[in-house]
């Protein structure tokens, strides 16, 4: 499920983002480490004058990437208006249209965090402690939440790129969806990988289509996850990951660290007094629903 609501922000961030959702990943870097200048209870508005920023060069650490790549997308998300660059560093805009959509992002992100967590208590059976009095606000969700969402940057270079980790990820949910979604099974093979015959396929061309990945880019990436066993060509166009594809080290690297991470970080909304029986009244745009992966 963590997949899930991964894929889904990447989604969301195609229609901030038109053209390039990826972008996503460098602005919620610096949204992160705004969100104290945006956030107060449960509004999310500009400052007057932002006090929080970050260097491009601690970007680049934290993306594991090469500094002149942050500088290429840290300047396309400045010439879009998300960010201002400064000697102060990157820091975000704070104009009309840009309070639009760093609101559409953090209530966005936040809503997902609160249905990961819907769905994690539904379907797993999980003991997290519940604080006393509760002290749990936006911030504290959202901030989580984008924690959760870019921890996968920490493995993409165990695929190669960012874009076959979002396709790896994206089938990975697919396959597993009627499972993850199923009570019954979900409790089942909570500890256990389900058996090939329980999983789903799709199109590379209509999971491209889903992700806003171009089809010659995403063939491209598929022919290397085929090559190094992380995804299963069944026919002519359809793709799926077994559990030959889950059992190879690269796989296990890249599931199971978020995985550990997602939960730790439910713990400690938890303590903070977040009773996961209880999140239906705090989406703030309504339920979102899956992504739409074909």
């Amino acid at each position: 499920m963590r997949t899930e609501v991964a894929v889904a922000a990447y989604q969301q961030a195609g229609e901030i983002f038109p053209g390039d959702p990826l972008l996503s990943v460098e602005f919620g870097i610096v949204a992160l480490r705004c969100l104290p200048d945006w956030v107060r209870g449960d509004a999310i508005a500009p400052p007057v004058a932002g006090e929080c920023s970050i260097s491009m060069r601690q970007i680049a650490r934290s993306l594991g990437t090469a500094p002149e790549t942050v500088r290429r997308h840290i300047g396309q998300l400045r010439d879009r208006g998300a960010l201002i660059v400064s000697d102060q560093g990157v820091l975000l805009a704070t104009t009309d249209e840009n309070a639009a959509r760093v609101a559409q992002y953090l209530l966005g992100v936040h809503d997902l965090m609160i249905r990961l967590i819907e769905d994690v208590t539904l379907t797993c059976d999980l003991h997290l402690p519940v604080g006393s009095p509760a002290t749990v606000g936006m911030a504290d969700v959202i901030g989580r939440a984008i924690e959760v969402l870019l921890l996968p940057v920490d493995t993409f270079h165990l695929v190669g790129h960012q874009q076959a980790f979002l396709l790896w990820g994206a089938l990975t949910a697919v396959a597993v969806r009627g499972v993850t979604y199923d009570p019954v099974l979900a409790r089942r093979y909570a500890v256990a990988i389900p058996p090939d015959e329980l999983r789903s396929s799709t199109s590379l061309r209509r999971l491209a289509d889903a992700l806003g990945i171009p089809y010659a880019t995403a063939w491209r990436h598929i022919q290397t996850l085929q090559e190094r066993g992380l995804v299963t060509r069944l026919s002519s166009d359809r793709w799926t990951v077994l559990t030959v594809n889950l059992l190879v080290d690269t796989a296990q690297a890249v599931g199971t660290p978020p995985s550990i991470f997602t939960l730790r970080k439910l713990r400690e909304l938890t303590l903070l007094g977040l009773d996961p029986w209880c999140v239906e009244q705090r989406y703030q745009r309504g339920r979102p629903s899956p992504p739409l992966l074909g």
